[in-house]
């Protein structure tokens, strides 16, 4: 076995012989066996033993046999008590979500505190099964029907090539001594439920159930792979950005086979979930139809589906002082000018503005869009609802959020970005034109 835990450190890269690791020991025949590995092949390491004062006497010896262990191998030795029920209570999370936090927390102080390289974690073939397993019964991809992670940045999992019995044997051939946990004995836990109860059951079938995992195993990691390469190319080909926002194109997307898989693929990155994919995909020709994630707000529009990060709160309204050059806004800055409008030259830029400017009545204002609101779009001589002006113009509902607009004395001079008003457009009597243009900050 100790040949076999070289060499599988080797071949997944999972650290240097002379990095720095830090162990993660409870005192169990795993990360017993673990040390043992350790120490025997020459490695560098020190000892971490969390005590979570769950199990009353049974905690505190845990802890002090750990510590005897550490002196004989002559290596540093980190303990740490915890209040676990209290922060569970406090969290409002379970004893193994409260346990989990507070571990990993300190263990992360210690590697940066001390430099170690690597955390090393105890994790063996049944615990990548039972990973599966649970994944599964929860509804999960390919990533989560591989398994554990050999390794996970800086964690890893020297154990992984073996199964429990395996582990146990090496155990008492070489005379490592640990200590049993009995609350593994409980099926309260999910994880002890699947392991005393389902397993065993599974064996029935299949008595070489973990080996058999261990191949389906590399067989998924390396089906994810292949995936991984495809949602790569099609995000490639399909996902459009535009400043903040992303498109993607229906028709396109139909076209693909497994498109809602694929789809799925993209969004993930955003925070929307399969279910949610799913809904996007069937209802692709419905206009106009929501969707959010925590960060981002989906609109499936006419011809694309916009991806808009979730509009913070409206924008405070600004104020334009006459002879100010630029204004810097939240997402946008507007240059300044003013000119003669004898030999002016309208621009033909959405993104800019040309009115008036003896119309104009300073200070000006800039504020977001609200309902009511109205103009006379440039070359009508009507009132228009903003409203009724933005469905014309086709802006998708989750851009509508960020329209502003330039105000003079109440009225709406400028939707900014798209069309002035014609009450405040240039003439042949115009003396000064006041240019506004709007640019990315």
């Amino acid at each position: 076995m100790v040949e076999e835990f070289k060499s599988f450190i080797g071949q997944q890269r999972l650290f240097q012989p002379r990095d720095k690791v830090l162990l993660a020991v409870s005192g169990g025949v795993d990360s017993m066996v673990m040390a043992y590995l350790f120490h025997h092949c020459g490695y560098r390491f020190a000892i971490a033993h969390c005590n979570f004062q769950l199990r009353d006497k049974e905690s505190d010896l845990d802890e002090e046999f750990v510590g005897l262990m550490a002196k004989k191998y002559k290596v540093d030795f980190f303990t740490r008590r915890f209040d676990t029920q209290n922060y569970a209570k406090e969290e409002g999370i379970s004893l193994q979500m409260a346990a989990r936090h507070l571990r990993y927390d300190w263990f992360a102080q210690l590697l940066a505190g001390h430099e170690y390289k690597y955390l090393a974690l105890a994790h063996h073939l049944n615990d990548s099964f039972e990973t599966a397993l649970f994944n599964l019964v929860k509804g999960t991809g390919l990533a989560g029907l591989k398994g554990i992670a050999a390794k996970n940045s800086y964690r890893i999992r020297p154990l992984l090539f073996a199964d429990k019995e395996k582990i146990r044997s090496f155990g008492v051939e070489q005379g490592v001594q640990w200590r049993e946990d009995s609350s593994n004995a409980s099926i309260k836990y999910n994880r002890n439920l699947i392991r005393h109860e389902v397993i065993p059951l599974l064996e029935k079938i299949n008595p070489d159930l973990i080996n058999s995992f261990a191949q389906s195993s590399e067989k998924i990691l390396a089906a994810g792979h292949i995936v991984s390469r495809e949602i790569e190319a099609v995000k490639e080909k399909l996902l459009e950005a535009s400043g903040e926002d992303f498109f993607i194109d229906k028709k396109a997307l139909k076209e693909l086979q497994e498109g809602s898989f694929l789809l799925s693929g993209i969004l993930k990155s955003f925070g929307f979930n399969f279910s949610q994919v799913c809904d996007i995909y069937s209802k692709l020709d419905s206009i106009g139809k929501l969707y959010f994630s925590e960060s981002y707000q989906l609109n499936i529009d006419r011809a694309k589906i916009i991806i808009s990060p979730v509009s913070p709160n409206p924008s405070e309204a600004m104020s334009i002082e006459s002879g100010r050059e630029t204004l810097v806004g939240e997402g946008f800055s507007l240059s300044l000018s003013q000119v003669p409008a004898e030999g002016f030259s309208i621009p033909d830029d959405k993104n800019s503005a040309a009115v008036d400017l003896d119309k104009l009545k300073f200070p000006l204002k800039i504020r977001p869009w609200k309902k009511g609101d109205w103009f006379m779009p440039l070359g009508m001589r009507h009132k228009k609802k903003l409203s009724d002006f933005m469905i014309d113009e086709k802006i998708p509902l989750n851009l509508k959020s960020r329209i502003l607009v330039l105000e003079s004395a109440e009225d709406i001079v400028w939707v900014i970005g798209y069309r002035i008003d014609d009450r405040y457009k240039i003439t042949s009597h115009s003396r000064q034109v006041f240019v506004l243009k709007k640019t990315s900050p």
